[in-house]
């Protein structure tokens, strides 16, 4: 008995820390405001503050922006920088180290094997869109996850897709 409660324990461990590594994604709107109105877009020229780590990076800057672009182009939003767009854009990032641990111990009694601690940059891309007319936000979304610089590129526009997929939904109100 004490084997299968182990053996749980373990698929209960592993599947949380495979949830853990993904990337988590979050949205919120104003609910009276009718986003099936917004169909074109432009970025605020944003300043950046001290610490912020686009003002660091602006490799990572454009990597955010150029994957904004794509995606709401891809789902037939129009970037208009000529007329007045419907929404206007703006984006932030947020990072923070963390420990990463893993328990590799096995067996009943002693137990085999070990712990493996490693520190990782969590971080965080918020999103926010305001209504041009009003001036006020009406949508925001959030993408956490690890930041692993090998994958950035690719994890950058996958959470990027992620947050545009969610926005459409909350636009047809199915989220």
């Amino acid at each position: 008995m004490q084997t299968v409660r182990l053996l749980f324990g373990g698929v209960i461990v592993l599947i949380a820390s495979i949830g853990a590594m993904a990337q988590s994604v979050q949205t919120d709107y104003d609910r009276s405001f009718d986003l099936t109105k917004l169909k074109t877009y432009e970025f605020y020229q944003q300043a950046s503050r001290p610490g912020d780590p686009l003002a660091a990076s602006p490799i990572n800057d454009r990597r955010i922006h150029d994957a904004l672009d794509t995606q709401l182009r891809s789902r037939g939003f129009v970037r208009n920088s000529s007329a007045r767009p419907d929404f206007m854009i703006a984006y932030t990032v947020a990072t923070q180290k963390g420990l990463d641990i893993r328990d590799n111990r096995w067996g009943l009694r002693p137990r085999m094997g070990n712990i493996d601690v490693n520190q990782v940059t969590q971080g965080t891309i918020v999103v926010i869109f305001v209504d041009t007319t009003t001036r006020q936000e009406v949508w925001r979304g959030f993408v956490s996850g690890q930041i692993k610089p090998k994958d950035l590129d690719k994890d950058i526009n996958k959470g990027i897709g992620k947050l545009v997929e969610k926005f459409v939904k909350n636009q047809t109100g199915k989220s």
